[in-house]
């Protein structure tokens, strides 16, 4: 006598394997483009945080006027130099801007390097409003939710 030996998965093995991968993806999809979405948003924050550092000290290095005003109904914002050159141009992920009416409508500075209008801006994102807060002189920033 010969014995039968077949070796496999049965149907019923991978259906159930097949549901339990649909479940896993059903389930994690949704986690992971909110994960992305937030690491976007704090990566464009800290942006943001980089070019006013980085227009202060321009300001000082070169002795000029430079600004950092928001366009497109907040949603980008524009570095501008001497003889209103715009420097650069960098747009907020979807569902991220500045909030307008604001009292802070640009952050300049002066060629010493000091922050002209101190004050505070408001970044609109998906979990929630950042609040960055511009002090006098040195451009010393404070960055909490709201």
């Amino acid at each position: 006598m010969k014995a039968n030996n077949q070796s496999g998965y049965t149907f019923l093995e991978m259906l159930l394997v097949l549901s339990v991968v649909i479940i896993l993806t059903v389930v994690i999809i949704p986690i992971g483009d909110r994960w992305i979405q937030k690491q976007s948003e704090e990566e464009a924050l800290q942006m943001l945080i980089a070019t006013i550092h980085h227009a202060q000290a321009y300001a000082l290095a070169h002795e000029v006027h430079t600004s950092i005003s928001f366009r497109n109904s907040g949603r980008s914002y524009s570095l501008f130099t001497p003889i209103n050159v715009t420097y650069s141009t960098i747009d907020f992920p979807e569902g991220m801007r500045w909030v307008a009416g604001n009292r802070l409508r640009a952050v300049e500075f002066h060629p010493n390097g000091h922050i002209i209008n101190p004050g505070t801006l408001v970044i609109q994102t998906s979990t929630g409003n950042k609040v960055i807060t511009l002090q006098l002189q040195h451009g010393r920033m404070l960055v909490y939710d709201q």
